[in-house]
């Protein structure tokens, strides 16, 4: 696609958020789809450079795994919270982190470790 591989990364990424953010947010919280998209582009960035950048070559997959679900829920709650002035439910937030956390493992080992990292990640 694009030679930068970073840029190739996030918008994988983004693909990935997005898509989950774009079903839950509107059906479990009746939440617009802009909404969702703003969400999705901070928490794309914010996770990005914090999990995959820091977090994942220094102490590996469970832990930026662990620090993407974490990211997620701040971020989906105050992007919320900011923009529409409601709360997301919090069954609606556990199936998000849930679906985030599945998506991300798979984007580290089968996607990072070959673009990024060229397979030099702890699991």
């Amino acid at each position: 696609m694009f030679k930068n591989k970073h840029f190739n990364a996030i918008l994988t990424k983004f693909l990935l958020i997005i898509t989950i953010f774009g079903l839950i947010m509107p059906v479990m919280g009746n939440i617009t789809t802009l909404t969702a998209v703003i969400a999705a582009m901070v928490l794309t960035l914010a996770a990005y450079f914090i999990a995959d950048l820091i977090v994942l070559p220094q102490y590996g997959n469970r832990l930026a795994v662990l620090s993407d679900v974490v990211i997620t829920v701040v971020v989906a709650w105050e992007v919320v919270r900011s923009v529409e002035k409601v709360y997301l439910p919090v069954p609606g937030l556990i199936i998000i982190a849930v679906l985030v956390g599945l998506g991300e493992w798979y984007y580290h080992v089968r996607y990072l470790a070959r673009l990024i990292y060229k397979g030099k990640i702890k699991p």
